[in-house]
């Protein structure tokens, strides 16, 4: 295998002696149960780590394992560091110091990120924000450059757009440590498979590259996904069926297993793992997690403590967390406990509950016991525009208006968007008599990164809201603001209250703010610990309860806009059918 790229403290002539047992180690566990998801078996060894890297694997019975420290692993597991080969920091709303902080007592070694939140809102300077603040932290940060920024162009507008060029630019940064590996998410599916000029050209840039073009399907049509796999691109981790992860396994395709509460398909993963035996192209990822639900339920552990549960074999169910994934992002040095491999991996105080005694990043232990041992920093700061990213003037309630669409026949948002019906309602005064409905809310995109004046207002229904309103600044992937409401002053204070703390997720009811959660760096983003954070989302989901809304408000609010998801999806420039990617109806402001 190739030796560790990234260098090491242990000079390559000291690795190879200490290897042999002419020198000691600098850290040896000895006597441990290795998880081997090379041979996907269970057996006694003794590991010897050399700087970064690991040196040797052996018998415990060798007498060659001298170290400067020993570590006894007796009744102990080893296993490889997990590694989350499609994620967003951004999803867990705070810096990547404080992300890292939360994940490496969890087993976390290595994730790669998608940055494609921060790009919406601030273009270039928010990729390169997110890149340099993971540099120089414990946890190995790689890097996927944004494509959909926006997801959709014409149907929504961002805080920047990205072509080719600017794609282009990205890989090829000289500033570059070798951290930018691909192609983020394409989920213009549609552009793709129907050679739309501007995604066509993106994707064209990454093949030219020969770098991992990464996926996001709607599948619908057998042979159009086959022409989007022809286009290079290599993945997909939307909702997953068995029969789906078969049909995608069968075309070669990487099958990203989203393991995150709001989002689990561990048990069809589970499913087609019991059906075939073995699942090469099947990796484990959490795309996004927010943080009530890391500090509640884990991140990436949670998925093979899940997959173990569900009957899945434990060195199975740990590959699909480690080898896998490395091999996904083509590193050769990471994802086993092996000679030459880079030394992340996690000791066990018991393999079917994965619980995790110490986590080792680079050959240093950063982790013990639930806890860092020495918390991680980023010297670099946001972006001074980072913290103003809010451009909007303050809505009144008479904003807040269904006038200009026909009262006769109105649409109406159903299934948090997956669908959509027309329905008639009596005017009032010169705007349709919607409050008097009360399975009605209000919905509002207004865009806010100042680049135009754009508003959309129309109806969606069944979200349980009895009165009041909600509102965020996180809302996939343009993170434009939106407001729910049932009454209109409360959404004029829910957007007055973002506009002045930064942006965040806000519950407001009889004219007062009844939680907030602030996210004041790009509106997403928050310079805290995700378990004080988690703290503030909790309060706004007891809050969101309180007012009719039982079922996942975090999720409601953040991915109802998106123009990729199936069905009707409001934007700040309309109502969006997904399917035949065209709007409904027009914002007429």
């Amino acid at each position: 295998m190739t030796p560790n790229p990234e260098g090491s403290s242990c000079e390559y002539h000291r690795l190879l002696r200490v290897a042999r047992g002419a020198e000691p180690a600098d850290l040896v566990l000895r006597n441990g149960m290795l998880a081997n998801v090379l041979t996907r078996e269970l057996h006694p060894a003794t590991v010897g780590i050399c700087g970064a890297t690991i040196a040797y694997v052996t018998a415990p019975d060798d007498t060659r394992c001298a170290g400067h420290t020993i570590i006894d692993a007796t009744s102990k597991t080893l296993a490889p560091g997990l590694i989350d080969s499609h994620m967003h920091i951004e999803s867990t709303h705070v810096t990547p110091a404080h992300f890292a902080n939360a994940v490496l007592p969890l087993g976390v070694t290595t994730v790669a990120q998608d940055p494609h939140e921060m790009a919406n809102v601030l273009g270039v300077e928010g990729v390169t924000y997110m890149r340099h603040a993971a540099r120089g932290l414990p946890l190995r940060v790689l890097t996927f450059i944004p494509t959909c920024v926006p997801a959709v162009p014409g149907l929504e507008t961002a805080g920047a757009e990205f072509t080719a060029r600017e794609v282009a630019a990205l890989l090829d940064d000289p500033d570059g440590q070798g951290e930018i590996i691909g192609l983020a998410e394409v989920m213009d599916y549609w552009g793709v498979v129907r050679q739309i000029s501007r995604i066509t050209e993106i994707v064209k840039t990454g093949r030219e590259r020969h770098v991992i073009l990464t996926g996001h399907v709607r599948f619908e049509d057998l042979r159009d996904l086959n022409a989007y796999l022809a286009s290079g691109i290599e993945s997909d981790h939307g909702r997953m069926t068995p029969e789906l992860i078969e049909t995608y396994a069968r075309l070669g395709m990487i099958v990203e297993v989203c393991c995150a509460p709001h989002r689990d398909n561990i048990a069809e993963a589970v499913a087609v793992w019991k059906h075939l035996g073995s699942l090469e192209t099947v990796v484990f990822v959490t795309d996004d997690v927010s943080p009530n639900e890391l500090t509640a339920e884990g991140h990436l552990d949670r998925g093979v403590r899940r997959a173990i549960t569900l009957g899945m074999d434990p060195v199975d169910a740990i590959r699909a967390a480690s080898l896998l994934p490395a091999r996904r992002l083509r590193r050769r040095d990471l994802g086993a406990i092996a000679p030459g491999f880079s030394a992340d991996l996690i000791v066990l105080n018991d393999l079917p509950a994965f619980d995790i005694h110490l986590t080792i990043a680079s050959g240093n232990i950063v982790a013990r016991e639930g806890a860092m041992v020495t918390p991680a920093r980023s010297a670099v700061p946001p972006p001074a525009k980072a913290t103003h990213s809010i451009h909007l003037v303050p809505p009144a309630p008479g904003d807040f208006t269904l006038e200009g669409l026909d009262s006769a026949e109105l649409p109406i948002i159903t299934e948090r968007g997956k669908g959509m019906r027309w329905q008639s309602l009596p005017p009032h005064a010169t705007s349709p008599d919607w409050q008097t409905h009360p399975e009605l809310a209000l919905v509002s995109i207004r865009h806010r990164h100042g680049r135009n004046t754009n508003a959309f207002n129309t109806l969606i229904a069944e979200t349980g809201l009895r009165e009041g309103a909600l509102a965020s600044t996180y809302a996939h992937d343009c993170h434009n603001l939106i407001v729910i409401g049932r009454n209109v002053a409360d959404m004029a204070t829910a957007t007055h209250t973002l506009i002045a703390c930064g942006g965040g997720y806000v519950a407001v009811s009889g004219g007062e703010v009844r939680a907030l959660a602030a996210l004041p760096i790009g509106g997403i983003l928050a310079e805290k610990p995700v378990a004080e954070l988690a703290q503030d989302f909790d309060a706004f989901v007891r809050a969101a309860q309180a007012l009719g809304v039982m079922e996942d408000p975090i999720t409601l609010l953040s991915s109802l806009p998106l123009p990729v998801s199936p069905g009707f999806r409001p934007t700040d420039m309309g109502l969006v059918d997904v399917a035949r990617q065209e709007f409904v109806v027009k914002s007429q402001t």
